[in-house]
């Protein structure tokens, strides 16, 4: 090291060759100083509600398009797009990226993965690299050792009669196996009643770029009200904000620096397109759990609602959501200072996975892709797999059944009515109202909005596929002897407690028709309620008498308690039907064109 030199012959030198010698200690010590660590970037890759569709499936998204203020409609979805897209995300971030999810991966699924018990599901998403994820209600649509099948392998039971559990036919595709998941389920407030266990681990941790993260897994605690009760029989949902907090200090005391909850609830915006990450109008349930949860949680990423946001609360948290189906992935990108492992910034992104089916006009025109989004190509080894389950269910899933004048959806009118849950419950009838069913054929028929899964928009010709989208549960058709006074009561469980604001309206068949008083107030308690309008009851114009018995026509899950009408469970005399598909897909075929109904059998006053 040279030595500085100055010569004090005038004071101004003398002064100047100071700071000089200043600045010289100054910066040796500065030099000694290590440089400052670059901050760490850590990535998640995040879906939600994919119900097993493989296959893209129907429909189209609307999208901004940067030449067109009313935007533009493509085509999203597909596991083999999906796979492509992912792959390209982790490059972004080689190292430190981790895809997980936040529930409903299988159940209501497509007939390309519900016909083969939801395993194209599960092996295409641990080959896509699917590291966890949380159960979500649909999980537990066949019950807990279903669910657990999922995650440990094995083949599908077989039936008594038969008809199901076929090895090579319609289970254990592989080889005669079935290994199960690769991925994690979580089930943090879902317990044992017995054991006091949880079902899956409550967390994971993992390690990413030297930073331990921890995942907390979770469903909504309301999911008993919304399967099959036999599904979640000897089974405990627990508070999903205290389940989270009471995790938060034992994540802590094992290193963790970043929380994140999976959880399969949401919330939703007033959004035009997608894309829109100003979150217009964010509200629903997830903000009441999100805003109560611990402030060490960094991020919960959320599903449930079948919507697509990214947003940020006034305490930090970010909550997002991609939407439903596999249509969109959300890329999470968490910045973290080196030293800390603290986060000091987070961004997230709903990214399209833009197939190349495209979307015609009214004159069968592909529509263009807007300039700004990139088309993705098949991932080969996944779409290899989808094909085959595709080529294995064609046969069944490409046979037209019917016709429709016009498009059925699930949009409901003022007093609750769709015109796909009104076809619907009129085919529901006219399959338990045949000679088969002797003296007591049905006489009324409802379907519940939850049942309902997809829309017949796509095409005015309706194939087998199509319809099983629609009613993908494979539920039967249980028909029972109900008084008047039990109907009524029946109808006021639509409002009362537990059921979510807004109630759960079912659909009624042709013939019967009542009025219901919005103001009335709901959310009753249970036996109290009033919104159905005295009298109003009526089965081809006759007032319902209320100690005359009526048949009526419901799916097994209704008929069991889902979706809280448990007075169906006090139903007598009950007669088990046909599937729900096979029924719809006769009345189908017998109408050969059905038209949408007029919407006048459910009547709102107020």
């Amino acid at each position: 090291m040279s030595r500085l030199r100055c010569a004090p012959t005038f004071k101004r030198a003398a002064s100047v060759c100071l700071w000089a010698a200043l600045a010289s200690v100054f910066s040796l010590a500065f030099a000694a100083e290590p440089a400052a660590k670059e901050p760490i970037t850590l990535s998640l890759i995040s879906l939600n509600d994919f119900h097993g569709n493989i296959l893209p499936p129907p429909g189209s998204v609307l999208v901004p398009d940067r030449s067109n203020e009313a935007g533009a409609r493509v085509s999203t979805g597909g596991a083999a797009y999906i796979s492509t897209l992912v792959q390209s995300l982790k490059q972004l971030n080689p190292g430190r990226t981790l895809v997980v999810g936040a529930g409903d991966m299988i159940g209501a699924s497509q007939l390309t993965s519900g016909m083969f018990h939801d395993e194209p599901t599960i092996d295409i998403l641990s080959q896509i690299g699917l590291e966890i994820t949380s159960v979500g209600n649909h999980e537990f649509d066949k019950g807990r050792s279903e669910l657990l099948r999922m995650q440990k392998g094995g083949c599908f039971p077989k039936t008594a009669d038969g008809s199901a559990g076929i090895v090579g036919v319609d289970t254990c595709m592989n080889q005669g196996q079935f290994k199960g998941a690769s991925f994690q389920y979580l089930a943090a407030n879902v317990t044992d009643h017995k054991t006091g266990e949880t079902l899956f681990p409550p967390y994971a941790v993992r390690t990413l770029g030297g930073v331990r993260i921890g995942f907390i897994g979770l469903t909504l605690k309301e999911t008993p009200s919304m399967v099959t009760p036999a599904g979640v029989a000897g089974l405990q949902f627990a508070d999903e904000v205290e389940t989270v907090n009471r995790l938060v200090p034992e994540l802590k005391s094992k290193g963790v620096s970043v929380i994140v909850v999976l959880i399969h609830q949401g919330g939703e915006t007033r959004a035009r397109t997608l894309l829109d990450k100003s979150c217009p109008g964010f509200s629903g349930e997830i903000i009441k759990l999100a805003d109560r949860m611990d402030s060490a949680v960094d991020l919960v990423l959320s599903g449930h609602t079948h919507q697509e946001y990214v947003c940020f609360r006034p305490d930090g948290k970010l909550i997002t959501q991609s939407g439903s189906y596999g249509r969109l992935v959300t890329k999470v990108d968490l910045t973290l200072d080196a030293v800390t492992k603290r986060v000091i910034a987070k961004d997230a992104n709903n990214k399209l996975v833009l197939n190349d089916v495209g979307v015609k006009d009214s004159t069968g025109k592909l529509l263009a892709v807007p300039a700004e989004y990139t088309t993705l190509q098949r991932d080969p080894a996944i779409d290899q797999i989808v094909r085959r389950y595709g080529d294995l269910t064609a046969t069944i899933a490409d046979v037209v059944v019917g016709r429709i004048s016009s498009v059925l959806d699930r949009k409901v009118n003022a007093a609750g009515e769709s015109t796909l849950g009104a076809v619907l419950a009129d085919a529901f009838l006219a399959g338990t109202s045949d000679s088969s069913y002797g003296a007591k054929a049905a006489q009324i028929a409802f379907t519940n909005r939850g049942g309902l899964r997809s829309d017949l928009s796509s095409s005015l010709t309706v194939t087998f596929g199509q319809l099983f989208s629609v009613i993908p549960f494979n539920n039967n058709l249980i028909t029972m002897d109900l008084t008047g006074e039990q109907l009524l009561r029946l109808l006021e469980q639509q409002w009362e407690k537990p059921q979510p604001p807004g109630g759960r309206i079912m659909s009624v068949s042709h013939g019967f028709s009542y009025t219901w008083d919005a103001s009335q107030p709901e959310g009753a308690a249970p036996g109290s309620g009033h919104r159905v309008v005295t009298g109003s009851m009526k089965l081809q114009g006759a007032p319902i008498e209320m100690n005359k018995n009526y048949r009526i026509t419901v799916s097994d899950f209704m008929a069991s308690g889902g979706d809280s009408y448990n007075l169906l469970k006090q139903g007598r005399n009950l007669q088990t039907g046909e599937l729900d598909s096979v029924v719809a897909k006769l009345y189908f075929r017998v109408k050969g064109v059905v038209n949408a109904p007029v919407l006048d059998r459910i009547s709102r006053l107020n």
